[in-house]
Order: structure tokens, then sequence, then C-alpha cells
């Protein structure tokens, strides 16, 4: 009778680690683990420890070293002294140096806009590769309330979070996993929301009109209407249908300067012009959404595609590709202007 070794993920040999396993026989009073180099088949570890538990902790003064590729045995001694059987074919594994995981988001910093595109940092010393990884937004009381899901494109380590109220405080966490299956997580980061709100000054103006026998009411608000090419139809009394119909706004609505905007987007049409900026300038700016399999896509994936003229010259920006989406999630695009050049991130969220 042999114990039964569980998968042993990669892990620092500097640290050691726990090997679990199952056994079924005599109660155990002691395990033995001999570990042998893959390669050379030469026993680099052979200590027995005295434990009752299903599992054997490996040292961190094992003599393994990160980057070897190592093949490992187990068995038990009862109270007697008796040792099981070890296994004819060992259960292999990895030691690789913890890899550098961490976001852009440090404990205690405080983001100064309620949404924000958050970078991944990775890194590991013998090049093991990131095969995917998951950033997900909580609230003070850790309930989530946005994920990327787990992502396996990790050649653009970044992920928008929005939605974010003003003053108050939320949790930031990355998971992710490397190509042999080592595990990694930043932990909880807790940071807050702090942002100027604009404040709208409303002095009423009041006029006498006794002509009319009336109280005439003057405000320095200005009203903006957006006027539909057609009625509009909502969808779950929040959301406006406008794939096959358009939204004007030319009265009262200005923007001036440098800004960031968001938009959240529901089954866009693809190929069509989801967005249009324009002013008396003759400067403009379309958006597309666009699906489609193309040579470095790896399938069919989703994009947007932005084309810019002003003061005659023309440029186009591409988002990062994206799945497409399910029926549970959403695009978040974000355009950032500064002078008269555009930045365009998006991502996916859940509803």
């Amino acid at each position: 009778m042999y114990a039964t070794i569980h998968p042993i993920e990669p892990f620092d040999s500097s640290t050691g680690t726990t090997i679990h396993f199952s056994w079924q026989g005599n109660q155990i009073y002691k395990a033995r683990c001999l570990i042998k180099d893959n390669a050379s088949g030469t026993t680099v570890f052979d200590k027995t420890i005295s434990t009752m538990k299903q599992s054997y902790s490996l040292p961190a003064d094992s003599g393994l070293k990160n980057g070897g590729y190592y093949v490992a045995y187990l068995s038990v001694f009862d109270i007697d002294d008796k040792e099981s059987t070890l296994q004819s074919i060992g259960t292999p594994f990895y030691c690789y140096e913890t890899p550098e995981f961490k976001l852009s988001v440090n404990p205690g910093d405080v983001l100064k806009s309620s949404a924000f595109q958050t970078e991944l940092v990775y890194s590991q010393k013998q090049n093991e590769p990131l095969n995917s990884f998951c950033i997900t937004l909580y609230t003070y009381q850790k309930t989530e309330l946005q994920t990327s899901g787990d992502l396996y494109d990790t050649s653009e380590l970044t992920y928008l979070i929005s939605g974010l109220e003003n003053a108050k405080q939320y949790y930031i966490r990355a998971t992710g996993k490397t190509l042999h299956n080592m595990s990694m997580d930043t932990g909880y980061i807790l940071f807050t929301v702090s942002y100027t709100q604009a404040q709208i000054f409303n002095p009423l103006e009041l006029n006498n009109r006794a002509e009319h026998g009336a109280i005439e009411i003057k405000s320095n608000i200005i009203s903006t209407i957006g006027v539909p090419e057609k009625d509009v139809i909502y969808l779950e009394n929040e959301y406006g249908d406008l794939r096959e119909n358009s939204v004007t706004y030319d009265i009262g609505f200005e923007v001036k300067g440098d800004f960031t905007k968001a938009f959240r987007f529901h089954r866009p049409v693809c190929n069509a012009k989801i967005i249009h900026f324009t002013n008396k300038d003759q400067c403009h700016v379309n958006i597309y959404y666009r699906e489609g399999i193309y040579s470095d896509s790896g399938g069919e994936k989703a994009f947007f595609e932005l084309e810019a003229v002003s003061s005659g010259s023309k440029y186009i920006l591409f988002t990062k590709y994206l799945p497409i989406p399910k029926d549970t999630q959403q695009f978040v695009l974000c355009i950032n202007r500064t002078g008269s050049y555009y930045e365009m991130k998006a991502d996916l969220v859940n509803k």
C-alpha cells in the first residue's frame, strides 16, 4: 500500500511548501519524502519527519534550486515503524522564485476620479510566463462589484474600473496563475475615492409680471436636452436602445479643453458609428464598434475604432481586442482628450 500524493503547485524553494497526500492505512506517525532531479535521477532530498497529518512540510533549506524540475516520492510509517511502499511513479513539480505580482493601486491610495485604468505588474526571474489573471473590485464589506473574469491575453495587463462613488472606500484584488500553475494573489488592497463634485449654484431671479398676473423666475442653470431621431425604446426601464436610433445634444452642451469621459454599451451593432463628436470648427471624432477574426486576434474578437479629424489631419486609434460579450456583460469605453489628441481604453464588465 502506498500514499497518494496530491498535485504539487510550483513553489519558491527558498520558502518551501507543504506536500499533501492521501493515506487509508494505519495511523501515521512519521512520513518520509524523497525528491529526485527529473533530468539526472539524482536524489537531492530524503528526510523523515514525525507527523500524524496527511501532509509533509518541505523546509526552505531542502537544497532544491529555483528553475529546477523535480519528482517527489512519499512513504509513511505506523506506530511499529513499518514503512509503506514508495510510489513507482513520482509526482513532478517545478521550483520558481516568487514572481513580482502587484497592482498599480497601493494600500491607502486616494483615487481622484470615478473611473481609472488599473495596471498589473508581473515578472519572474526564471521567465515563467503568466498564463492568466483576474482583477476584481469589492465594496468595503468585500462584496464583489466588478470583475474582469479570467483573462488569458497577457499582452496588456490592464483593466478599467468604473462607477466609483465619491467619499467611499473599496478593495481591489488581483489573482493569477503561471504557465505551470503557480498561484499568485495580491490580497485585498484598500483604497479611498475622493474627487471634486461640481457644485451647482442656483440663484433665482424673480420678476413681477403684473400685466400677466404672474411671477417670472429665471435661473442660471442651462438645460440640455437630447433630441432623438425617433422615439426611444427603454430596456429594463434603465437603458435606452439606440441600435437603430440616435440622440443628438446640440443645445446647452459643450465640452471645452481636456476631458475624460466613460460610456457603457450593451450589445452595440457591429460596424456601427456609436459616438460622434463635432464642433463649429469642423473638427470631429467618430467611434465605431467592430467584430472579426484577424491575424493577431487569436479568434473572433471585439474592439473599438476611433477616427479623429482636426485641422485638416486625420488619425485612427484602436482599443485592445476583447472577447465577444455575453448577455450578462457590457463594454466600458473610456475616452481621454489632451489638447487635440485622444486616448481610448475599453474593457468588459458585468451588468
